[in-house]
């Protein structure tokens, strides 16, 4: 059975992987219209995809799951409300899937994933509009859907990104997307960068846990002593067993209150590290100083180029040096 989509035909421009990203909702503080409007705007692109298309009914088990993974778990809650209202009403909303690529009688999901496992569990047929996508195409549907339904978490946007760069796609496609810039894609990769993936597993998708905590979070794993206690901590039971809305924070005080214990114990004769990041976060240094000895480790994403940068221009530098020390100021 099919019906038509009461919708005008899709001009496939407006999804194009070339378009100019929205702004970040992330971190706009007093930018309320700015963060309404690109929700909005995010919202009529999925619309645009699904218009002039005609509704079918598929057998939800010929559907596979997307070709990336955008989600860390599922909220229970939620998803028993729209398992609820669907058995009471009816699927009001279409899902979008996309031809598979390897069986011509399977299709594969672009989004609406909640609502294709619902129709599994109640085992009834799922509306859905098929459309040809590339990956591109299917990838930047498929975040944009999520970022105008909210439905996805910092940390699960993080890891949709890193996803869809394994999988091949630019980080102009990436940042289509997701609707955001190259400084927020640059924090959310530095994020999934350093925190260990079994860390992320467990804490799992933290609604309500923003930007700003997951780069505190990153930026105490930088020492590597954190990172390994941070691991071992999260592997234990009495952490597993917390409140999933609870092992975030548990998780971050635990690391603070292992620094400061550390600080504590240092001999007064050792010199703490000294920390900096650069302006855009893309780029971290921990110097590590002793009377005839410094270790001066670099991370993030321009760890490599700037180290190349730097060691190409040592000579000068180090002349420049030279030249500021006292000694040679009266030359």
């Amino acid at each position: 059975m099919s019906r038509e989509n009461p919708f005008a035909k899709l001009d496939m421009a407006s999804i194009s992987a070339n378009q100019t990203p929205t702004k970040p909702g992330y971190g706009m503080t007093g930018a309320a219209k700015t963060v309404v409007r690109s929700i909005e705007d995010l919202a009529e692109n999925s619309k645009k995809l699904m218009k002039g298309e005609v509704i079918v009914d598929l057998d939800p088990r010929l559907i596979d799951v997307s070709f990336v993974a955008d989600r860390l778990s599922e909220d229970g809650e939620e998803f028993q409300e729209l398992k609820e209202a669907i058995k009471a009403s009816g699927q009001t909303t279409p899902i979008l899937v996309r031809p598979s690529s390897v069986d011509d009688k399977r299709y594969m999901v672009v989004f609406g994933h909640r609502r294709l496992r619902v129709a599994r569990e109640l085992e009834i047929p799922v509306k859905a509009v098929v459309k040809k996508l590339d990956d591109v195409t299917s990838a930047i549907a498929q975040g944009q859907e999520n970022s105008a339904r909210s439905n996805l978490s910092f940390i699960e946007r993080a890891y949709f990104a890193q996803n869809l760069l394994a999988s091949g796609l630019t980080k102009d496609a990436i940042k289509s997307s997701l609707a955001i810039d190259e400084a927020m894609l640059s924090k959310m990769l530095g994020v999934v960068e350093i925190v260990p993936s079994p860390v992320i597993t467990v804490l799992g998708a933290c609604k309500k846990i923003g930007r700003d905590k997951w780069l505190s979070l990153r930026q105490l794993l930088l020492a590597p002593a954190l990172l390994r206690v941070a691991t071992d901590y999260a592997g234990t039971a009495e952490f597993i067993e917390l409140a999933g809305d609870k092992r975030f924070d548990d998780l971050h005080e635990y690391l603070k209150r292992y620094k400061l214990k550390s600080a504590a114990k240092k001999p007064k004769s050792v010199q703490s590290a000294k920390e900096w990041t650069s302006s855009d976060s893309s780029l971290n240094l921990v110097m590590n100083a002793k009377s005839k000895k410094v270790a001066i480790e670099l991370s993030n994403l321009e760890a490599k180029p700037f180290s190349d940068w730097l060691s190409g221009r040592m000579d000068r530098l180090y002349e420049e040096y030279r030249r500021s020390k006292p000694e040679h100021n009266g030359d």
